[in-house]
């Protein structure tokens, strides 16, 4: 300042009360240009040149998860801020109070604000590297230290600009916390909440949500401080409670539309007095489908091959046969397979699997994914696979077990009278 406060002296046109001040001025307007282009020096040198050495240090991995948080413009910005707490002596002074005042505390906020984005900064790359390890979660942690980064942040800026002390701060506030607990209890537990919901990316507007215990069944379409309205498919409107989403399960079904594709996950209940064994007649009339051509032939061959070896000619149950329900099994996975509209990437699951039996039946389970997420369509494609399958369990053999209705038991009735 007394370098510029020289030349100010030297203008005839200034009047003399006015030298200090004026010079106090373009001093502070020097002094925040000068940190604005070394803050974007150091964050181009560590961008460039800090990321270069690090990249060569760590693996890959680190390296694009310390790029994708911006660990290096944050650490090149707290590197201005260390700079700005030794050159502010220098540029200010306090000869003229209101400037100073000013000025120090724009540059605390300043250096504040800088280090809590860089340990942000440092916190989301850990989260990023080792937040879903199975063997150290550290997720929560991490979280609940950006929550007393936060905090700590917020009270030194307040204490700066009040210009009181922290401690001071944490007296006053505390008196009044318990107040506000009681008064706005539902408004800052969906503060928090919608916080938490925001930045962990838990939902957003468009979102399909179910919330079964709100009866909520439709689409986001609006994210408020206390709530969130969903619109279910009747076009009802619901209004959820952040906490509630929080502190209670939900479903989100983005991740469907994210994979573009839906799962298929029903039941056949079939009838067990109908499973039996694969006669001859049976067999060769099942050989004639295209589907099974290839398996019954490969089947046929091993069977033959095991019974040979282990002279199973006696007895049935010593040798291996082929079963109606375990080929049908078969037929309906070979089925799904070559529809076009059944996904056949290894990441999603084809398959029919036998449950445990129930009193209605033994269950059959289908179990694949299909390419849509439009509900008409996902809705016309599940039904053409089950009107298939249903309508072919004849062929095998197979029926599909329902209770007897009334026209059962007329039928029985009448077959009976007629002996």
């Amino acid at each position: 300042m007394q370098v510029i406060l020289v030349y100010i002296k030297k203008i005839q046109y200034i009047p003399e009360q006015y030298h200090v001040m004026l010079a106090q001025f373009v001093s502070a307007v020097v002094f925040i240009a000068g940190l604005y282009f070394l803050a974007r020096f150091t964050t181009w040198f560590c961008n460039r040149y800090l990321a270069k050495l690090v990249a060569k240090i760590h693996s890959a991995r680190a390296f694009e998860a310390m790029k994708k948080n911006y660990f290096f413009t944050a650490v090149g910005v707290a590197l201005a801020a260390l700079v700005a707490i030794n050159l502010h002596p220098v540029f200010i002074s306090e000869q003229v109070d209101w400037i100073a005042t000013l000025i120090v505390k724009l540059t605390g906020l300043f250096v504040m604000l800088s280090f809590s984005w860089f340990i942000c900064t440092f916190l989301n790359t850990l989260n990023q590297l080792y937040g879903r390890n199975p063997n150290v979660p550290i997720k929560g942690l991490v979280q609940a230290l950006k929550i007393v980064v936060y905090l700590v942040t917020g009270l030194f800026i307040l204490s700066l600009l009040l210009g009181r002390k922290p401690m001071y701060i944490i007296t006053g506030l505390s008196a009044l916390a318990a107040v506000f607990s009681l008064i706005f209890k539902d408004p800052i537990l969906g503060f928090v909440a919608s916080i938490q919901l925001t930045t962990n990316k838990m939902i957003k507007i468009g979102d399909w949500i179910t919330v079964d215990s709100a009866g909520a069944d439709g689409n986001i379409v609006d994210i408020s401080l206390l709530c969130v309205r969903v619109q279910n498919f009747d076009m009802t409107i619901v209004s959820v409670p952040n906490y509630d989403l929080v502190s209670k399960p939900f479903k989100n079904w983005s991740g469907m539309y994210e994979a573009r594709a839906r799962r298929v996950q029903r039941t056949m209940l079939i009838d067990v007095d109908t499973v039996k064994f694969l006669d001859k007649e049976m067999l060769a009339r099942l050989k004639k489908i295209e589907l099974l051509k290839d398996y019954l032939a490969q089947k046929e061959q091993e069977i033959t091959m095991f019974n040979s070896a282990h002279n199973t000619q006696d007895s049935l149950l010593n040798g291996r046969h082929l079963t109606n329900i375990g080929t049908f099994r078969k037929y309906a996975e070979l089925y799904l397979a070559s529809r076009p509209y059944v996904v056949k990437d290894p990441n999603f699951t084809l398959m029919v699997r036998q449950l445990k039996q129930e009193a209605q039946g033994l269950p059959l389970e289908i179990y694949c994914f299909l390419n849509t997420t439009v509900w008409t369509e996902y809705e016309g494609y599940q039904s053409d696979i089950f009107d298939h399958l249903f309508s072919v369990l004849p062929e095998f053999g197979l029926y599909a077990y329902q209770p007897p209705s009334g026209r059962n038991i007329a039928q029985g009735i009448k077959q009976l009278s007629q002996k």
